[in-house]
């Protein structure tokens, strides 16, 4: 029986046309990956304009814990008020601890977007204070009520900590941050979709809302009816919740 000799393509040269072919495929690999890319990056959600300080800074002013914590800084203007958060996705209580309302100086990371910012407290890191001037509570002023169409999120998110802070894709992430205590924010949106109102959420009577009553609804565009109300540089939507709904 005839044995075939063995089959073996030794170190020659490639041939022009092959070479150009193997060119062309691989210039072409590159292409497609180029346009992947690209069309992964453009289906993305807007990331948000929030920020976050890189390094901690000292507030001195008012804290309040109703209905979330909350301080008051004296400004140049009147003042400002901070929302307030602890690390990772914890509310500002973990940070606090027993501190009482009242004059204290904290020190943090400032979180801020579409003019509300929030302070991501550092551990351990919370004095309680005597020489602070008091600084009143704001008077409330009811600007009626209304429906919304909008979406709620988590603040410290929303505001700058994770980018982008909302819609579905985020909704697993704001579901834990509202559950460990961050506060909710509703943020109303026009016919465009632009944001036309940001407001911190509470119930009807103006007491904190219930993390599980909200989670539901995370992360998916919703209508909501109530009242809004300011108090000096924030505006609340005390929300009639049974009116919670999803929106088409």
């Amino acid at each position: 029986m005839r044995r075939e000799a063995p089959f073996y393509i030794g170190d020659g040269r490639v041939g022009a046309r092959l070479k150009w072919l193997l060119s062309g495929l691989v210039a072409l690999l590159f292409l497609l990956a180029g346009l992947d890319a690209w069309l992964v990056a453009a289906m993305q959600p807007p990331a948000g304009t929030g920020t976050k300080a890189h390094k901690p800074h000292d507030y001195i002013g008012m804290l309040t814990r109703d209905p979330y914590p909350m301080l008051r800084v004296k400004t140049a203007d009147g003042f400002k008020t901070y929302l307030l958060a602890a690390a990772d996705k914890r509310g500002a209580d973990a940070a606090l601890g027993v501190t009482p309302s009242g004059p204290v100086k904290v020190s943090g990371y400032e979180i801020t977007r579409a003019g509300l910012s929030m302070i991501e407290l550092a551990p351990n890191d919370v004095a309680v204070i005597s020489e602070t001037p008091t600084i009143a509570e704001p008077a409330r002023e009811l600007h009626g009520s209304a429906t919304f169409i909008g979406e709620i999120v988590d603040a410290k998110c929303w505001l700058g900590a994770l980018r982008p802070g909302e819609g579905h894709v985020h909704a697993g992430c704001a579901s834990l941050c509202l559950l460990g205590g961050i506060p909710p924010l509703f943020v109303a949106r026009d016919e465009r979709g632009e944001v036309s109102s940001l407001m911190l959420l509470t119930q009807a009577d103006g007491s904190a809302v219930p993390p599980d009553s909200i989670i539901p609804f995370v992360g998916e565009p919703v209508r909501v009816s109530g009242t809004v109300e300011k108090r000096g540089d924030l505006l609340v939507l005390k929300a009639d919740l049974p009116t919670l709904k999803p929106s088409p």
